[in-house]
């Protein structure tokens, strides 16, 4: 299982991709969509702005980097997916609930890290905002 989609400087576009494959990986995108049946490694974004993916059956990592704007929309089958993300801002997971419905959650951007008493490392946690 070697096939990988590569998406590159792609703007105002919308992609589907039927059956299993390897990747997804979006680069330097602009306002796109990306809906998948099934991947085996990830979906992957870098250097986008403003894109969506949804996943109808499984992936197990979602991988966000130096992107504004993402919307994760999960399959049931996907809930236990891994979310890496790093430089970025604008992102929520949507998961499906009983209903039908999405319940959106923000990912943290912002973080606050504390030096652990004794000095034995750094603890570092989500920032929530209040209000």
């Amino acid at each position: 299982m070697n096939n990988v989609v590569y998406m590159f400087r792609c703007r105002d576009s919308a992609l589907t991709v039927r059956g299993k494959i390897n990747g997804v990986v979006l680069d330097s995108c602009t306002k796109c969509a990306v809906v998948f049946d099934n991947l085996v490694s990830s979906v992957e974004f870098v250097n986008c702005q403003s894109v969506q993916m949804q996943v109808l059956g499984k992936v197990p990592t979602i991988s966000i980097d130096k992107t504004d704007g993402c919307q994760i929309y999960l399959s049931q089958e996907s809930l236990d997916v891994e979310i890496v993300s790093s430089k970025s801002s604008e992102m929520n997971v949507l998961v499906p609930s009983a209903s039908g419905d999405y319940s959106e959650y923000p990912i943290p951007e912002q973080f606050k890290t504390l030096l652990n008493k004794p000095p034995t490392g750094l603890t570092t946690t989500p920032v929530e905002n209040k209000g």
